[in-house]
C-alpha cells in the first residue's frame, strides 16, 4: 500500500514537472479548453444567425491553443518551467507594454516591495552616473528608464507588473476566455436591443 502511494507521488510529481507529456494533465486542459472554445462558438455562431456584428473583438478559440495556454498555466507553477508571473505576461500582458523579454518582466512582478525600492535607486544612480540632472528624483529618472525599455509610465509599468498578483493572474489565465464570451454575450444581446 505504502509502494503504491510512493509510486503515484512520484507520477505526480513528474506530471507536474513536465505537464506538457501528462495524459491526465492534458485531458483535463482539453475539458476546460473544449467548454470554452464551444461557448465562443455559440455566441460566433448566434451572431452569424442574426447577422450581428458587434465589433467587439470576439473571435472563435482555436481549442488546440486554449490547451497549450492552460498546460502552460500548469507549467508555470512546476520547477524548471517558466514561472507564473511569464505565462501570465506571455499571455494576458497589456498591449502598451512591451513585454518582448517575458522572463525579465517576471522579475520584477516577483520583487518584494523592498527589492523594488531598491531597483529604482539602482536604476537612478546608473542614470545619474551617466550624467542626468541630480535634481531629479528616483522615481522620474526610473519612468524615463521603464518608458525607454518597456513603452509605459513607471505607474503603468507598477500596476501591470510590479503589482502583479498571483490570484489575479490565474483568473486571467484560466478564466479571461470566458470573461471574454460573457462580454460577448453582452454585446449580442445590446445588439439586439
Amino acid at each position: 500500500m505504502i509502494t503504491d502511494k510512493l509510486k503515484r507521488a512520484r507520477e505526480a510529481k513528474a506530471e507536474i514537472q513536465n505537464p506538457h507529456e501528462s495524459d491526465r494533465i492534458r485531458a483535463m486542459a482539453e475539458i476546460l479548453a473544449t467548454i470554452q472554445t464551444e461557448q465562443r462558438s455559440a455566441v460566433i455562431d448566434q451572431r452569424d444567425t442574426l447577422g450581428l456584428d458587434p465589433d467587439d473583438g470576439a473571435d472563435r478559440l482555436d481549442k488546440a491553443e486554449r490547451v497549450t495556454a492552460i498546460l502552460d498555466v500548469v507549467d508555470g507553477y512546476g520547477p524548471g518551467g517558466p514561472s507564473l508571473a511569464e505565462v501570465w505576461i506571455e499571455q494576458c500582458a497589456p498591449d502598451d507594454l512591451n513585454a518582448d523579454d517575458p522572463e525579465a518582466l517576471a522579475n520584477y512582478a516577483e520583487m518584494t516591495h523592498e527589492e523594488w525600492t531598491a531597483q529604482i535607486e539602482r536604476w537612478a544612480q546608473t542614470y545619474r552616473d551617466s550624467g542626468a540632472d541630480a535634481m531629479h528624483s528616483d522615481r522620474s529618472l526610473a519612468d524615463a528608464h521603464v518608458s525607454g525599455k518597456w513603452g509605459v509610465s513607471l505607474e503603468r509599468f507598477e500596476s501591470v507588473v510590479v503589482d502583479w498578483n498571483p490570484t489575479d493572474a490565474l483568473t486571467d489565465l484560466l478564466g479571461g476566455p470566458s470573461e471574454a464570451t460573457e462580454d460577448a454575450v453582452r454585446a449580442n444581446t445590446e445588439a439586439l436591443a
